[in-house]
């Protein structure tokens, strides 16, 4: 099983939009898990269900296994294991390495081809044990002066969780978003993510689509649409670029 974080400590960043519409994408010829650990929920309702209220991948630093809040989603190959809401990291005191071991205990690579998380905005207990499991790091972000520091910031958080595990450096890729090539901003600061990190760490962009945004109303990925849009296509180029690198 390959496990891919989607993870951006910039809010707004289409990182939820990013980590549903690959985990669907995949799911269309793999089997896929997805696990929401944002407690707002956003990748659960993007999937057609709902943050859970009582059970919920948040579950497992309660003692919980992960696979008791596995429900099914829009596409028989996705799996869900939604956000617990509510849960508040900050009232426990070490929660160190708790997925990793979920993982292994439970087989859960036995059963899924690939696991795509999205991880909240923040550095705390639900990133780090992302980043403990993760093959790949996918940073989706908006390309402006801020979205460029953001992405300096998740670099950085990748690297000093690496040492702290004393473990190889997953993948990075960085993905640009709401890319458009008509401003001068957008080309600016793509070339300096291009300076800082280099070509190869750059995905395709993900252009400008306002069906993008409306998907989560429908609780439904855009890459599940029977009529082709901007959105989707640049979402398939993204799925099958990162499979290369997977590969």
């Amino acid at each position: 099983m390959k496990t891919v974080v989607v993870s951006n400590r910039k809010g707004g960043s289409a990182k939820t939009t990013t980590a549903v519409n690959l985990a669907t994408e995949l799911a269309k010829k793999h089997s896929v898990l997805l696990i929401d650990f944002d407690t707002q929920g956003h990748a659960s309702i993007g999937v057609g269900c709902e943050p859970s209220e009582l059970r919920g991948a948040h579950s497992i630093f309660l003692g919980q296994n992960l696979s008791e809040s596995f429900i099914p989603t829009v596409h028989k190959n996705l799996t869900l294991a939604p956000a617990l809401e509510f849960f508040d990291v900050y009232e426990y005191a070490d929660l160190r390495g708790v997925l990793k071991n979920r993982f292994k205990r439970e087989h859960i690579a036995d059963f899924f081809d690939y696991c795509i998380i999205d991880t909240p905005p923040t550095f705390d207990a639900m990133l780090k044990n992302s980043l403990e499991v993760a093959d790949a790091v996918v940073i989706p972000f908006v390309p402006h002066h801020l979205g460029v520091v953001a992405v300096n910031q998740m670099f950085r958080a990748i690297l000093q969780s690496a040492n702290s595990f004393n473990q190889k450096i997953a993948e990075i890729g960085i993905l640009p978003v709401m890319f458009n090539p008509h401003i001068n901003e957008h080309k600016e600061s793509l070339k300096k993510v291009e300076t800082l990190f280099g070509s190869s760490k750059l995905f395709t962009p993900i252009g400008v689509d306002i069906k993008l945004s409306k998907m989560f109303e429908f609780g439904s990925p855009i890459v599940l649409n029977e009529k082709r849009s901007k959105g989707m296509k640049d979402y398939k180029l993204f799925t099958t670029e990162l499979l290369k690198r997977l590969s």
